[in-house]
């Protein structure tokens, strides 16, 4: 999933992603299929992973930034191959539901954000 960043479209990256997937399966700026703009809907980690974290990095008081960073770290170690499957699943159910709607937003079909643990 590219979203136009510059890091995301420099030509290393370009050519390492065609090199991968061939140009007709990247979506991304400079490519035969682009990615619809402001479409968090179609991004697991701004539909999903931010908000996860968020929920338990957050579940008490935090001491400092060495116990932030080891909370993140150790809640995305916790993050079970079930859970990456569910989001995924949903993803590609977000992606079919842009298609039947002529590729236009979908957030307001989407009645809440999905929890997936």
């Amino acid at each position: 999933m590219q979203d136009g960043a510059p890091p995301h479209i420099a030509t290393p990256m370009k050519q390492l992603l065609n090199l991968h997937f061939g140009n007709d399966r990247n979506i991304s700026r400079h490519f035969p299929t682009v990615w619809p703009p402001r479409s968090p809907a179609l991004n697991p980690c701004d539909s999903w992973l931010w908000g996860y974290l968020k929920d338990v990095v957050y579940g008490g008081p935090i001491a400092n930034l060495i116990e932030f960073k080891n909370r993140i770290t150790q809640h995305i170690h916790n993050i079970t191959t079930e859970t990456l499957r569910s989001v995924v699943e949903q993803a590609v159910l977000r992606f079919q539901l842009i298609g039947e709607n002529s590729r236009h937003q979908i957030e307001h079909f989407l009645s809440k954000p999905n929890s997936f643990s």
